[in-house]
């Protein structure tokens, strides 16, 4: 494995952040593109990128790595005046080399044709990216053909009309499909554009999220698939249906505003979520939206999160030997892949490079980068629609995402999904031990204390700052029961809080963050009552707050010295435990801190003075005096004095500063009465 070795030098004068110029954008596309020129079969069609075979099969695999390689070049040919760029003492003639790739792979007679689409194909995927690269090189790709050879291309298209999608993302697909072939002159089918823009409508959650599909799937693909193509579809042919063209316009403008606090302050964003090779494709719809000026963020700000993110991982050891981008978040990582993964897949990342589609005259490239939120101050942010909340340190620029509403129909995906927290800096476990995974940020619970279980759908309850909860069922254990939990966010450290109901013995782990690393050992520390483990500038830490009976150092799951992190090579984790026995109904609680920073388990400790359980209501006072009132489970009417402030109603959560100036009130109608 490597990391890309850019030769472009940075600019701190208009880049003061990152220092990267649209130069550097250019040189990644010229090492990434040169990988694909010399992975390529004889006629081009077909990309022999090494990796595993996914379920689509050899063919469809070969055509993924065409057609998604050619998002990146699409927007960069749009520039270009001849295709063709020199690397390293090489001429590399990308809009030949996709030409010719394109008339071998829709050839039926050829040997390299891609095969006939059919119901539910991985191809239906791949025509959209083909489309609309075709569209953005058409000067230099598709005007070079003859009229034969553009029905050949057009009519291989096509035939995504008459076959089946999945009733999810893959819906926008067809829209594209069909709309460049409307763009281009061709046959198309307005009545599947018509049909496709508005099925997904029942998918838009508000505020900028989509899940994908008909659960609470809600992750990147709202940024890379949903909005992406979306405006897409404006840009090509937004001006036939203007009220729709400004909804998607809208959609992207919001989801802009809250993408920004997902960016750390090494310009990473937490790894959540399915298909997480896709890397910065995340980035697609702020380079579409900025190239159509619908954002109403900062041009400044799209700067920054663009150049941040691609740094990020291009300062990161991303690449092969063979200058292909591996399949893992940062190094190849076999345990986070999918089904559906090949080697051709993190392509998808790609879209990023739409970027390109700006013209090098355009007044962006001058614009100075401006500081994101995670530079300006400390943060906390819901989004509650998507059932989310941002939480970001500006003085570690660590961010944490806590999620409290997405999970995947699959249960292999649990480990992507249902955890309770993801971080910038410590990622979670993905690698599965004896068919467990770790307990990592996450309740498990058990009937042998063998195989373990943990939340997979969740009911929603509440995403306010510094508060999330949901509700969820003890499933897949001969038990019937639910858990109530809910997370209270004091600076960077949760509070978790956890109300089982169950009528069975069984057996809980709940752990702290991974801390990874990838060299050496972590010096762990334990207490009565907490866990902690220090490596490399940054520690984890777990505090038995209430209900724990037991503890465990901070150690490599199971055992497994081969490393189970998706991010690093090695990584330990702090646990607490409890069987219930004969307790039926009761309350579990825990601090956790993933901190970069060197506080002992003194201080940490510290942090919270109080904490008492009274039926279903908890009371919690921390280090500086401030105080919290939280009732889990049924909501009753109560009144209550918190420092001085007079609380009455049917209050789910209520904290009030030490001299009872600034407070926050959250009642179980949703409604939120504060003070800062």
């Amino acid at each position: 494995m490597k990391r890309l070795i850019l030769q472009t030098p940075l600019n701190k004068t208009v880049s003061p952040i990152t220092g990267w110029t649209r130069k550097h954008w250019e040189e990644t596309f010229f090492a990434l593109m040169k990988g694909i020129v010399d992975s390529a079969s004889p006629a081009c069609a077909r990309q022999r990128i090494p990796g595993p075979r996914s379920h689509h099969g050899l063919l469809a695999d070969e055509l993924e790595g065409f057609t998604r390689s050619m998002i990146m070049a699409g927007p960069w040919l749009k520039s270009s005046k001849n295709g063709i760029y020199a690397w390293q003492g090489d001429k590399v003639d990308v809009a030949g080399f996709y030409g010719k790739g394109i008339l071998a792979g829709t050839d039926p007679k050829h040997p390299e044709y891609w095969g006939d689409i059919v119901d539910y194909a991985q191809h239906l995927v791949e025509m959209a990216a083909l489309s609309w690269g075709l569209y953005l090189s058409k000067e230099l790709i598709w005007d070079k053909f003859s009229e034969s050879e553009k029905q050949q291309v057009a009519g291989y298209m096509y035939q995504c009309t008459k076959v089946k999608y999945h009733q999810n993302n893959w819906l926008l697909f067809n829209v594209i499909t069909n709309t460049v072939l409307k763009k281009l002159g061709m046959p198309y089918s307005q009545e599947q554009i018509d049909t496709n823009l508005q099925a997904c409508d029942h998918m838009y959650l508000g505020e900028g999220w989509y899940r994908d599909g008909n659960i609470n799937r809600i992750d990147y693909y709202n940024s890379w698939a949903f909005l992406y193509y979306y405006l897409q579809w404006v840009i090509l042919d937004g001006d036939s249906k203007p009220d729709v063209a400004e909804t998607h316009k809208e959609r992207a403008r919001l989801f802009a505003r809250d993408f920004r606090y997902f960016f750390s302050g090494d310009g990473s964003t937490p790894c959540f979520g399915r298909s997480m090779i896709y890397r910065f494709g995340s980035l697609a719809p702020l380079a579409l939206g900025q190239q159509l000026g619908c954002l109403d963020i900062s041009a400044g700000e799209v700067k920054t999160m663009c150049n941040s993110l691609m740094k990020f991982y291009f300062s990161n050891e991303i690449l092969t030997e063979q200058n292909h981008l591996s399949m893992g978040f940062l190094r190849p990582c076999a345990d986070m892949l999918e089904h559906y993964s090949c080697g051709g897949s993190p392509y998808w990342s790609t879209k990023a490079f739409n970027i390109l589609s700006i013209p090098p005259s355009d007044a962006f490239w001058k614009t100075k980068e401006e500081k994101l939120p995670i530079h300006r101050q400390s943060f906390s942010v819901p989004l509650r629609k998507a059932g989310l909340l941002l939480v970001g340190d500006k003085k570690t620029g660590h961010v944490q995402l806590i999620n409290q509403k997405s999970y995947h129909d699959k249960p292999e995906y649990n480990d992507k999904y249902t955890k309770f927290a993801y971080s910038s800096i410590f990622s979670y476990d993905a690698r599965p031990v004896y068919k467990n995974i770790n307990c990592d940020n996450i309740l498990q619970f058990s009937e042998d204390g063998i195989n373990f279980r943990q939340r997979w759908e969740m009911q929603h309850l509440y995403s306010e700052k510094d508060f999330a909860a949901s509700k969820y069922a003890l499933h897949d254990v001969d038990a019937e029961g639910t858990i109530h939990t809910s997370v209270i966010v004091k600076n960077d450290v949760m509070i978790n809080i956890h109300l089982v109901e169950t009528k069975k013995s069984l057996v809980f782990k709940e752990g702290g963050y991974p801390l990874g690393f990838d060299d050496g050992k972590a010096k762990t520390v334990s207490v009565n009552g907490a866990e902690a483990a220090y490596k490399d500038g940054k520690l984890t830490f777990i505090r038995n707050l209430h209900g724990y009976t037991k503890q465990f150092k901070a150690l490599q799951f199971a055992d497994d010295v081969n490393g189970s992190n998706v991010r690093y090579r090695q990584s330990v984790v702090p646990v607490l435990g409890h069987e219930n026995g004969t307790e039926h109904k009761f309350t579990l609680a825990s601090m956790v801190c993933g901190r970069v920073g060197s506080d002992t388990v003194k201080q940490l400790m510290g942090l919270v003075k109080k904490f008492t359980v009274t039926d279903n209501v908890i009371d919690i006072l921390f280090q500086d005096g401030e105080r919290v009132f939280l009732q889990m489970g049924s909501i009753q009417d109560i009144a209550v004095s918190l420092n001085g402030k007079k609380i009455s109603g049917p209050i789910v959560m209520a904290r009030v500063s030490a001299a009872g100036k600034k407070w926050s009130v959250l009642d179980s109608t949703g409604h939120v009465d504060c003070k800062e």
